[in-house]
């Protein structure tokens, strides 16, 4: 762990965590520099909560080390939602799920794309796996959609009855059951059809330095190779997965009490922060692991975790953060902005059509890059009156006269 601290890497930032920490206890006024500390120490703990997952899950093997994947890989997500969630910030949650969703299909799957593609050309990866991923996501879209398809079409008194919560609680339940069946399927269908003797992907690497005879090659990939070895202790990974969560807790709470004043500072609306910035810094180890994965010629995998990390956050961040909110007695619904429909829908559409046949180029990773960014433009100038749908709606009613 000293060597990789001592090389220049993402865990340089971790001097972030300590500076926010002191900022919320000695200048807690200066919410600007609170805030972007702690999103910046929210970065480096999340890849390090990913590298502590990803280390536990090689010494339970492939079966458990799935399900453990499948439970620590979206801890930040979960454990800044439900923060958020304490602080009222409902709207911010939904706004970042909806963002981390749209932003693993379009920036980590892009930019893998792009950087796979300029390096190797033509990649491929599975069609099958990329199918059952892109039904996961349609299955979660369209549940998300319909509770404001209810609220548009249900008249003032619906909305304002118990429907909206009884229809999403269902909804979220119904998600779940879907998202644990696929793990199941999952880690079955791994178990079963999972070559044992496959090389990893830096072994594979200096298999075919070695055959290409090339000095420089052969010691690059035996060094990748080293650094792939390099095992942690299950003590020490679970230290890490620990003080991390609790760190992320910290800092989380920091970004919270930071947000109205950021957002007043900056001219900035909640759901802006929400889909673009709070969502970018969840999707960080994704997005390095997924373009580390396709420079590697190893798109298979980058596609897997880019796609898994969009799945989990709509099958399981989302429901399993609306039941905690009325748990909490902070009720959060599953209605969604209509820019967030139809930006998560398109986001969904353009990777299903991309990933049909099961090829990737650096085109295709330019094509989803300038889809992100055309929606993050759309959300920057986005009026914060104008984000969701029933607030025409409500001061409408309340103005109209009365029949005679």
């Amino acid at each position: 762990m000293m060597k990789e601290l001592l090389k220049p890497s993402i865990l340089w930032m971790l001097i972030f965590v300590p500076i926010s920490i002191a900022i919320s206890y000695l200048a807690p006024k200066q919410e600007i520099a609170l805030f972007v500390t702690s999103c910046l120490g929210l970065v480096v703990l999340a890849y390090l909560i990913s590298q502590a997952t990803e280390q536990l899950a090689e010494k339970t093997g492939p079966t458990i080390g799935g399900l453990l994947n499948a439970s620590f890989s979206n801890l930040p997500e979960i454990i800044f939602g439900i923060t958020a969630l304490l602080n009222g910030l409902g709207d911010l949650v939904k706004a970042s799920m909806t963002g981390a969703i749209i932003g693993n299909l379009l920036l980590v799957l892009g930019h893998a794309m792009f950087a796979g593609g300029m390096r190797h050309g033509t990649q491929y990866f599975s069609r099958d796996r990329a199918s059952d991923a892109s039904t996961g996501l349609l299955i979660a879209s369209i549940a998300i959609l319909l509770p404001t398809v209810y609220h548009i079409s249900a008249g003032p008194e619906a909305r304002a009855g118990a429907t909206t919560a009884n229809l999403s609680i269902w909804l979220c339940v119904l998600i779940l059951v879907c998202y644990f069946a696929s793990i199941v399927y999952t880690l079955t269908a791994k178990v079963e059809s999972g070559p044992a003797s496959k090389p990893t992907p830096a072994t594979d690497a200096v298999i075919q330095a070695h055959k290409a005879g090339e000095p420089k090659a052969i010691e690059k990939a035996e060094a990748e190779l080293k650094q792939d070895a390099a095992k942690w202790t299950t003590g020490f990974a679970v230290g890490v997965l620990g003080v991390s969560s609790f760190l992320i807790a910290m800092l989380s709470d920091s970004v919270a009490e930071s947000i109205d004043v950021v957002k007043n500072a900056l001219g900035l609306t909640e759901l802006f922060l929400g889909v673009v910035v709070v969502a970018a810094i969840g999707n960080v180890s994704s997005q390095m692991t997924s373009v580390a994965q396709a420079m590697k010629n190893n798109m298979d995998l980058a596609f897997e975790v880019a796609i898994s990390a969009s799945v989990q956050v709509a099958l399981l961040v989302v429901p399993l953060l609306v039941l905690v909110s009325y748990a909490l007695g902070k009720p959060m619904d599953l209605e969604f902005t209509i820019p967030e429909i139809v930006a998560l829908g398109a986001g969904v559409l353009i990777v299903m059509q991309i990933s049909a046949d099961g090829k990737a180029n650096w085109l295709n990773g330019v094509q989803l890059l300038a889809l992100w960014l055309i929606i993050s433009v759309l959300f920057y100038f986005l009026p914060a009156q104008d984000a969701t749908p029933n607030t025409a709606a409500a001061p409408a009613a309340a103005t109209a006269p009365a029949a005679p």
